[in-house]
């Protein structure tokens, strides 16, 4: 459905509100190269992604806003802090999976049949499967995002509004833990930089606005949408 802002929406609801948002693109999301746990900034598209995000939350009546401990996340959230005078609480605990030695290879053109079959293998399984070097799966990330997402839960309940900017795979194990969902289900679950997730917890009910500019009226569905 359409609506003339996120802010009506909400409205509409009529209960406190966790938004879960994906930091805005980096320069290596932009050169395809895998990211893991590096600690990459912006690209000049993630900084419009990041403006265009702030303008639509920045009528909201948020409590708290969560980052990771990475700049991407910080570098999304950082304005919408100043513009609230809303320190960020950071957590990193909700950085990103650690992708080992991969991090830093070419998603595509990788630098030996090797190393394309090890990741090959992953992608097959990232759920079960680690990557050499201190890599995570899918159940290490769930386990570790846990507690922090106690103290969110609380906060949206105690509270009021509240905005979690993190990262796809993170973003993807707390979709499944607020929906009860099983892992496969939970990998699933696709989060790409210019969308932002609404979960309303009074009904477990979780909805998607996908952010194409600044201004304007926006579209909000009901559910999620997975990866292609």
């Amino acid at each position: 459905m359409t609506y003339p802002s996120l802010k009506e929406f909400l409205y509409k609801l009529r209960q406190n509100c966790l938004l879960l948002a994906r930091h805005g693109e980096t320069d290596w999301n932009a050169m395809q190269l895998i990211q893991g746990q590096q600690d990459r900034p912006l690209s000049f598209k993630g900084f419009m992604q990041r403006k265009n995000l702030f303008f639509h939350l920045q009528s909201l009546p948020l409590v708290k806003i969560y980052t990771s401990a990475l700049q991407r996340t910080i570098q999304t959230a950082q304005p919408l802090s100043d513009e609230k005078k809303i320190p960020l609480t950071i957590f990193p605990d909700l950085n990103e999976v650690k992708l080992g030695v991969f991090e830093g290879e070419h998603k595509i053109d990788f630098s030996d049949d090797y190393s394309a079959k090890l990741y090959k293998n992953f992608l097959r399984d990232e759920i079960n499967v680690t990557l050499p070097g201190g890599g995570e799966n899918l159940k290490t990330v769930h386990a570790r995002i846990q507690k922090p997402l106690q103290e969110i839960l609380r906060s949206v309940a105690q509270k009021g509004h509240v905005i979690v900017v993190a990262h796809r795979n993170i973003n993807k194990m707390l979709i499944k833990s607020l929906l009860g969902l099983d892992y496969e289900s939970g990998y699933r679950v696709e989060h790409r930089n210019d969308w932002l997730y609404i979960f309303a917890p009074q009904h477990r009910q979780i909805y998607l606005m996908k952010i194409k500019s600044p201004v304007g009226d926006v579209e909000i569905i009901s559910g999620y949408e997975e990866i292609d």
